[in-house]
């Protein structure tokens, strides 16, 4: 029989990863230090595209974690991921059920992962509404004096982070550095993950030679706030059904204990024969799955991205 538990165990375990989109490499990173980056991670963290896969966002959750002064926390979370891994394992052997073992062992390790997304998402939200009213404050200074450089300066004091050190960087290589002003609005953009603000400066390089062109300015910072009513009303939206799935979540694991005053010969073959082992772990499945959709509905949604 240890070869048949075997068996199981390996199919329940390649379905769930493939349900994650999870392979076997990605899972071998977690063992080194860093994760090999390429052009196409880099490029796609610069030009704020939305990265798909399980672990395929590592360096942009890497990036944004830099950004905001908790690098550190980058390896200490994939090591926890790691551990807690290994603890949902002996859990489930604790309880005699082998069928549980991928199950608990996923949805420990998912724990720090979703905590890092939920903290790289509420950062993205707020970097988005600090870009919103930066860029445009400075277009209408930018439309009223044509002058870049004072625009960004005299509006410096009313510009939050994490975004004013960006633009403090780019009036101090503009005045200190580099006098060609299409190199520092080249290097502003690449500093802040955000297509919207890519076009803006786009436009702003394109004014430096055709001042006609400040006039689509606006049309530009309007996005932000497209952006912005359509996230409002996404999460309004969405709250009803995360609700109701959290609910469920809750009943279904809720009655696992209540079976035990109900009716203990069912709670006894819920727990100690195989069909009920089978069908907890076919209910921790899906539990994990719901989880799992819910959290992907927190993210942050992007100007032509996906939402």
């Amino acid at each position: 029989m240890p070869w048949l538990y075997i068996i199981i165990f390996l199919l329940i375990s390649t379905g769930l990863l493939s349900l994650f989109g999870v392979h076997v490499t990605d899972l071998l990173t977690i063992f080194s230090k860093s994760k090999s980056v390429t052009l196409s991670d880099e490029l796609k963290v610069v030009m704020g595209i939305p990265v798909k896969g399980f672990f395929n966002r590592e360096y942009e959750l890497g990036e944004m974690l830099r950004s905001m002064g908790r690098a550190e926390k980058f390896t200490a979370v994939k090591q926890l991921s790691l551990l807690l891994f290994a603890v949902g394992a002996v859990l489930a052997l604790l309880l005699n059920n082998i069928y549980m073992v991928p199950i608990f062992g996923i949805g420990f390790s998912l724990v720090p992962v979703w905590y890092l997304r939920s903290t790289a998402a509420t950062y993205k939200k707020h970097l988005n509404e600090e870009l919103e009213m930066s860029i445009s404050i400075i277009t209408t200074s930018y439309l009223r004096t044509e002058d870049l450089i004072k625009s960004v300066k005299e509006n410096l004091p009313f510009i939050n982070e994490p975004v004013k050190s960006t633009f403090s960087a780019f009036v101090s290589e503009a005045e200190l550095i580099n006098a060609n002003l299409v190199s520092a609005i080249n290097s502003m953009k690449m500093k802040v993950p955000n297509r919207v603000f890519h076009e803006w400066c786009n436009i702003l390089i394109q004014c430096q030679s055709d001042r006609s062109m400040k006039q689509t300015l606006p049309t530009i910072t309007q996005k932000f706030s497209d952006v912005r009513i359509v996230q409002s009303e996404l999460e309004a939206m969405m709250q009803g059904p995360r609700r109701e799935a959290i609910t469920m979540v809750f009943l279904v694991i809720a009655n696992i204990p209540l079976l035990y005053f109900l009716n203990q010969d069912w709670f006894h073959a819920l727990l100690f024969t195989t069909p009920g082992k089978i069908a907890l772990a076919i209910c921790g499945a899906i539990i994990l799955f719901s989880v799992s959709q819910i959290m992907k509905l927190s993210k942050p949604i992007e100007y032509g991205g996906d939402v």
